[in-house]
């Protein structure tokens, strides 16, 4: 019983020692990225060691509404939460806010606010086409600028990049990999892993 209690005591910081863990407990390194005349902002989280490592570009859904924002808190909350469990299992996790939406409010309206002025002047069949336009047009570029930042990374294996997106940004994903499915990139590794849930109608 002694000799199992010395052996655990030996091995615990052996096992603990194995374990993946974010570069530091300051948080995200905030980060500019530039899409055409916009400069948008994204957080970083780095697992600890040299790389290169595997690498996570995440999109999240369209905006919040004053409504949702104040129920469910900004996107800075999402990337807190998913960063550091990513950083920890060795991958470069890289959140990307785009136009209007958290550090990037400044950059433009957002898509929410957009699909919801559509709305509200001509309909759903309206906010609908919105919707397409911004995927298919502004948003698109946005995470295409958003996936050449993380590959150009030094401490990230460009063979090994993912996507993973959450609602419009699950969308927005799939989008992302069909424009790559010829290019480059695809070649390169890009993973696809969307998430999507609507809580309106959409196209």
């Amino acid at each position: 019983m002694v000799l199992r209690r010395v052996l655990l005591l030996f091995l615990m910081p052996q096992l603990f020692a194995s374990v993946p863990a974010w570069r530091d407990e300051r948080g995200p390194e905030l980060i500019a990225i530039r899409s055409g005349e916009a400069t948008l902002h994204a957080h970083v989280w780095r697992p600890v060691g040299r790389g290169p490592f595997p690498a996570i570009l995440i999109n999240h859904g369209s905006g919040r509404t004053r409504e949702r924002l104040e129920r469910l808190g900004p996107y800075e909350g999402q990337s807190e939460t998913l960063g550091p469990v990513f950083a920890r299992h060795g991958y470069v996790c890289v959140f990307l806010f785009r136009r209007g939406v958290g550090p990037s409010i400044d950059q433009g309206e957002s898509a929410i606010d957009a699909m919801s002025r559509a709305f509200a002047s001509h309909g759903q069949s309206a906010r609908n086409a919105r919707q397409m336009e911004l995927l298919e047009g502004r948003e698109l570029v946005d995470a295409l600028a958003a996936l050449a930042y993380v590959r150009r990374q030094k401490d990230v294996d460009a063979r090994r990049v993912a996507i993973v997106g959450h609602s419009f940004g699950g969308s927005l994903s799939v989008l992302l990999a069909e424009r790559e499915r010829s290019g480059p990139l695809l070649d390169r590794g890009l993973q696809l892993g969307p998430i999507a849930a609507a809580a309106c109608p959409s196209p």
